[in-house]
């Protein structure tokens, strides 16, 4: 029989991690928010790594245009709607059956945040939007726990560690989130999966640095740093930030995302020709009962996580808690009516 050090014999054999730096991941507790194409490969790598315990936290499925840069997931898991945080665990699982794997399917909001990073040491960075990036800083300056960004847009990338009182959060970097002709999108200017192979890799490496270098270094002194790629023409430059006293988040200690003042009920999501709908937390969704009443309006597809209903040039999917998304638009007012037609008000 092998033992974690036969496993991990190599990566031990590296001085800044050694059997001590090792022990050290195996008691980390790691969440990552957000599981398509930067967070699938951040938690496959820190599994491979032998991260004690991994929090998979994501709110949608597995689809057939994800397959070419979210290298974790197969065609059987797009074919059969497999959600990515249960898919994600599964293949997980098989990489390293030590693991402890605490698989999520829900949306992170400002309701639910400290609850789902609850007992966490680190959180990484997998989410495509900047309405989350904003609220995982608020929750994670507000508790002083670190959490390392990441993002990507065709071939440019960008990724930084965060230490809430040591280092410039996220609203140093980006006071407010720039506007969409500025930032670009999934949908509008591509991705290339072996780009997002490399930030994804990045920010695991900073989170195993960060892992096993608790134990001997001083956090006022750990460097506050920015790295951006632009990976087509193989361009890497290191930005030295500062903490911005003036800053409303970790400057001013002020959380309008935490508190949910920027929280919405509709998000058009990236890329995707779609809409979610979010409701009130406590309802909950029989999904059985809702795939029995639509069998007979459409195409249904249940699964023990949700129910994908399609209509002419609309597909519905629906979860156990409510929220939705609404593929075929892009319009709120338009989702939200036929959210209303097909579950309800």
């Amino acid at each position: 029989m092998t033992t974690n050090q036969d496993r991990f014999r190599r990566q031990i054999a590296f001085k800044p991690v050694g059997v001590d730096g090792q022990r050290m991941l195996a008691n980390a507790k790691v969440a990552v928010v957000g599981l398509g194409a930067l967070g699938s490969t951040i938690a496959e790598r820190l599994a491979r790594c032998g991260v004690g315990y991994l929090r998979l936290i994501d709110r949608d499925w597995v689809e057939l245009d994800n397959l070419p840069r979210q290298a974790l997931y197969t065609l059987h898991d797009a074919e059969y709607h497999a959600t990515k945080a249960m898919a994600a665990a599964e293949h997980l699982s098989l990489i390293d059956p030590t693991t402890t794997l605490d698989p999520i399917v829900a949306d992170v909001t400002h309701k639910n945040i400290r609850q789902l990073l609850q007992g966490i040491d680190l959180v990484v960075d997998g989410t495509d939007n900047f309405e989350v990036r904003y609220l995982i800083n608020d929750a994670c300056v507000a508790t002083g726990l670190p959490w390392i960004h990441g993002g990507i847009v065709g071939a440019s990338g960008q990724a930084m560690l965060i230490e809430p009182e040591h280092t410039a959060c996220f609203r140093c970097l980006l006071p407010e989130a720039p506007p969409p002709s500025i930032a670009g999108s999934c949908d509008t200017v591509g991705v290339i999966g072996p780009a997002v192979g490399v930030i994804a890799s990045w920010q695991a490496l900073l989170a195993v640095q960060w892992l096993v270098e608790r134990k001997d270094q001083d956090p006022a002194k750990r460097p506050s740093v920015l790295t951006v790629f632009d990976l087509w023409l193989g361009d890497v430059r290191k930005i030295q930030l500062h903490r911005v006293p003036s800053c409303p988040c970790c400057g001013q200690k002020q959380f309008p995302f935490l508190d949910g003042q920027h929280s919405t009920d509709t998000q058009v999501m990236c890329g995707k020709n779609a809409v979610q709908v979010q409701v009130p937390s406590g309802i909950r969704i029989d999904l059985p009962e809702l795939a029995q009443k639509l069998k007979s309006q459409g195409d249904v597809v249940a699964t023990p996580f949700l129910v994908r209903f399609s209509q002419d040039n609309c597909t519905l999917t629906v979860f156990a808690d409510g929220r939705a998304v609404v593929h075929g638009t892009e319009d709120p007012a338009v989702a939200r009516k036929i959210y209303q037609r097909w579950v309800g008000g």
